[in-house]
């Protein structure tokens, strides 16, 4: 029996039928979509007034906090989901756990932000209304594509089965 390494990516035949094509799109489109974080890394003075319910309340601990969301998002997340776009079997088999993962933390952050919402800009909320709104409508259309793709048809993730070599 030979080991194979896990970078390695031995050569497939994608199914005709189920090449994962939409999700692979998805995931690229996402993926520049997380690059409009950019400005909370660079600017994250000039971006948070616009997102904080109280602007004066920017300090030193909120702005690393921006730069730290906004680095997850684009050193983190982006990579995964482009390198889960592509067609090889590596790509193919991290669609679904991206997906996990991805689904995971918006089932976290959508009561989080519903909790802003609610607050409706009180003093204790951290979010201006309109922002958590917009986070919770941002947020869960995403979400339920990915419960569709991954429970309804994960056929759209894409199937393949392993060319051998000769």
């Amino acid at each position: 029996m030979s080991y194979k390494s896990a970078w390695s990516n031995p050569a497939i035949e994608l199914d005709p039928r189920n090449d994962g094509s939409m999700v692979r799109k998805a995931f690229i489109f996402e993926g520049f979509l997380n690059l409009g974080t950019l400005p909370l890394i660079t600017h994250p003075r000039t971006i948070l007034p616009y997102l904080l319910n109280h602007p004066n309340h920017i300090n030193a601990t909120s702005v690393f906090f921006a730069r730290l969301f906004g680095i997850i998002v684009v050193a983190a997340l982006t990579p995964g989901l482009w390198a889960a776009a592509r067609n090889t079997r590596n790509g193919i088999e991290s669609r679904s756990v991206m997906y996990k993962a991805l689904g995971g933390a918006e089932l976290i952050l959508i009561p989080m932000l519903l909790n802003e919402v609610m607050k409706d800009g009180a003093y204790d909320a951290v979010l201006g209304y309109k922002t958590a709104l917009i986070g919770v409508l941002s947020v869960t259309p995403p979400l339920l594509w990915r419960i569709w793709v991954m429970y309804i048809k994960p056929e759209m993730l894409g199937k393949y089965k392993e060319v051998k070599r000769e």
